[in-house]
């Protein structure tokens, strides 16, 4: 601590009171003493400060009574905690860096491990992943980010912009965006680097294009009050072909009595153009729309019938979505085709089952309807977009129909008692990376019929559950519920 006292002191304006937190610490009443001293940042030049551990630097911090010190004080402050969290990402990222390490498959592997651990998605683990490796492989971004001169949003940036960059330019522009990170916001070191990738060789610009071509896409993303983004990552020319269509159909004015905006006219008229294709079923060449487990492209809504007809307000569910407000439901209801799925009283689809494996339309509907989105803790891929998985091998050595001498088949499960059933209870929706894993046993999966928990082991053992989704997705806020279980208690000192 005193050498963090010492860093700070060099630079503390001989006006104020420098607090030498090693020696208060010392003596007598020295916590009461720390707290009521204040230490001074307003002479502090640039950041990050120097030669400074993070725990040290972070015991500093917390110590200063925020309340007490001056207005420049307390913006040096908001840049020292942001160097403590810059050095506490990059400590994390070691750590990430040390799995990887002892892991093989670990791209395929670890994003899903550390998922779990912090209860995130595949994606923003994936993110951790690839931003720590990717920085390991450059030791003057590792060194920076580790004394906290640039942050995970600027490793990010780096990362990106030099991933194209021709290899033997790739350490003198991450050295010189390095340099320059601590200047810049994000979108101008993004500039930067990228002005300085091209001037690495003119071809670098067109690698890059047709790389980017290939990752165009559009993905649906969720906005509160029931609405959403539809963004599209498109080639200049063909997003601007696209706006420039939507904007004559929007038209130039309003006509009379329409009291639409512009923007507003635009969203209509790029709606219509797929709600048109869905009421069709055809493309607008009239080519036929595919089907996706036999069934017809379409929206799904769950609602209650009750909901349905206007005895309450509870919300519905969209597919792809989320929670909608009844009326929406009420009003998509008045043009639809609506399928009756029975419920049991936890709000779970009642049984149905086949004896072949693989499970008929109304079955495979009705797993897509009651798990919602992949089954996997955590992914949200929706369910009508996923593989329909056993999650006890089906043993197509007892099928119907097959003889009872016959030899095994490939992959069979010779478990006694006949095939696993191609059952409501045991199918479930798993996305194509996570039925891939369970498939290559890294993970195990059990399911309590009682609950409808799925509950996930990786190969460490260590286990993660997930909750099943309720077909009728009535409120519970107001629910009575048991108090919670009690707590684990003083655990000691590490290691536990």
């Amino acid at each position: 601590m005193a050498a963090v006292t010492a860093v700070l002191e060099d630079r503390l304006d001989a006006t104020d009171l420098a607090c030498d937190l090693a020696g208060v610490a010392a003596s007598p009443g020295g916590a009461q003493a720390a707290a009521s001293r204040v230490v001074n940042l307003r002479e502090v030049p640039a950041f990050p400060i120097p030669a400074v551990e993070i725990g040290a630097l972070a015991s500093m911090l917390s110590t200063v009574p925020v309340a007490d010190v001056s207005d420049v004080a307390l913006v040096n402050m908001v840049s020292a905690w942001q160097q403590v969290l810059n050095m506490a990402q990059a400590a994390q990222a070691e750590v990430i860096r040390e799995i990887e390490a002892r892991t093989t498959d670990a791209l395929a592997r670890v994003p899903d491990e550390v998922a779990c651990a912090l209860a995130c998605t595949r994606r923003a683990a994936t993110d951790l992943f690839l931003r720590a490796w990717g920085a390991g492989q450059h030791p003057s971004l590792t060194d920076a980010w580790a004394r906290g001169a640039v942050d995970a949003r600027k490793v990010d940036v780096i990362l990106a912009e030099t991933v194209h960059a021709a290899p033997d330019a790739v350490g003198a522009v991450i050295t010189d965006a390095v340099a320059r990170a601590g200047d810049l916001t994000a979108p101008q070191l993004t500039r930067h680097v990228r002005a300085a990738v091209i001037a690495t060789g003119p071809h670098v610009a067109e690698r890059r294009r047709v790389a980017e071509r290939s990752r165009r896409s559009v993905e649906l993303v969720l906005a509160p009050d029931a609405m959403a983004r539809l963004v599209a990552y498109l080639p200049a020319e063909h997003a601007t072909a696209a706006f420039t269509a939507i904007d004559a159909l929007a038209g130039h004015a309003a006509v009379d009595g329409d009291d639409r905006t512009v923007d507003q006219r635009r969203a209509d008229a790029f709606t219509d153009i797929f709600t048109s294709i869905l009421d069709r079923q055809t493309t607008p060449d009239g080519t036929p729309l595919p089907r996706r487990h036999g069934q017809r492209a379409s929206i799904q809504v769950t609602v209650a019938a009750t909901t349905l007809l206007g005895l309450d307000d509870h919300p519905a569910t969209l597919g792809s979505y989320g929670p909608i407000p009844a009326q929406v439901a009420r009003e998509l209801a008045q043009d639809a085709t609506w399928r009756r799925i029975v419920t049991d009283p936890t709000g779970q689809a009642a049984h149905l089952s086949t004896a072949t494996y693989r499970p008929g339309a109304d079955l495979t509907r009705t797993v897509a309807a009651r798990d919602r989105t992949c089954t996997f803790p955590g992914c949200r891929q929706p369910a009508a977009r996923c593989e329909i998985d056993h999650r006890e091998p089906y043993d197509h050595a007892r099928a119907p129909g097959r003889p009872a001498d016959a030899p095994p088949g490939d992959g069979a499960d010779a478990r006694p008692g006949g095939p696993s059933p191609t059952s409501l209870e045991n199918l479930h929706a798993l996305c194509k990376h996570h039925h891939q894993a369970k498939t290559r046993r890294w993970w195990k999966v059990t399911w309590d019929p009682m609950t409808g928990v799925s509950t996930w082991t990786d190969r460490h053992g260590l286990t993660y559950a997930r909750q099943p989704e309720r077909i009728h997705t009535t409120p519970d806020a107001f629910e009575h519920r048991p108090p919670p279980p009690p707590g684990l208690g003083d655990l000691g000192d590490p290691p536990f």
